[in-house]
Formats: C-alpha cells, structure tokens, sequence
C-alpha cells in the first residue's frame, strides 16, 4: 500500500467524512489504482438496503482520479482541488457481486492541463470490469 485512507482524504475536496477509497495500491504519472475494500460499510453513506448502486461506482472513480491529480500537482508544488466537470460514455457491465470483496478502481490519465484533465475509469471486483467510462475532472484556479 503506497497511501493510506488518511493520506488519500487530504487530496479529495470531501475530506475525510466522504472519502470512499481505502488506499492507493499503485500509480505514475499517467495512472492510479485504488482499492476500496470497506464500501459494504455501515459506515460509508452511499451503502444503503445492503448493497451499493452501480451508478455509485463514478463517485469512487472520481476520487481516484482527484487523488492522482492530486499527486501530480503536489509534485509541482500546487494544491487546487479537483471537481466531476462530466462524465461521458459510460458503460455499466455488471452489477456488484459479493459485498465482501474489494472494489478496484483505476483512472488513466489521457489529457492535462492547468484547467483540470480527462480520465478513462475502470471499476473492478475479483476481476470482473463493473464500471467503463470516462471523467472530466475541473481544477479552477
């Protein structure tokens, strides 16, 4: 584990009430891999009637993607947060299978700039692809 919940809640503009990711497990310049392995908790506020919405699955993308914006730019010396500007052709593959296994979340990084970037988003669980799309991430100055 390269960071911890702790760690990854100090780069995401929710701060720590709302951060869904448990530890970056890998990333580069151009891509992260996340794991949320605690999402079928009692504790986590989109975990509702035992199960978490597919539709919920941008959300913990979304934060991988902000983590490694965050990473980039703690680089440069810069710290601006990073905010969903859109999602596009996202594909929903499958529904979660087992509560009790970890969500892998990867974000690949296909254009930056100053103003934010755009990321590709796969959502896994036991190897099986949940979630396919891409995000707009805005940084505002």
């Amino acid at each position: 584990m390269l960071m911890d919940r702790a760690q990854i809640a100090a780069l995401i503009p929710h701060g720590d009430s709302m951060c869904l990711l448990d530890e970056v497990v890998a990333w580069d310049e151009s891509q992260i891999h996340c794991r949320s392995s605690q999402f079928a908790s009692a504790a986590n506020p989109l975990f509702e009637n035992e199960q978490l919405d597919s539709v919920l699955l941008l959300e913990y993308g979304a934060q991988a993607a902000a983590v490694h914006a965050g990473l980039l730019q703690s680089r440069l010396g810069e710290a601006r947060p990073a905010y969903i500007g859109a999602v596009k052709d996202v594909e929903f593959l499958t529904a979660i299978a087992d509560n009790s296994c970890a969500l892998d979340l990867y974000a690949q990084c296909l254009l930056s700039s100053s103003q934010g970037a755009i990321y590709e988003l796969v959502a896994q669980q036991a190897g099986n692809t949940l979630l396919r799309g891409r995000l707009i991430l805005s940084q505002p100055e």
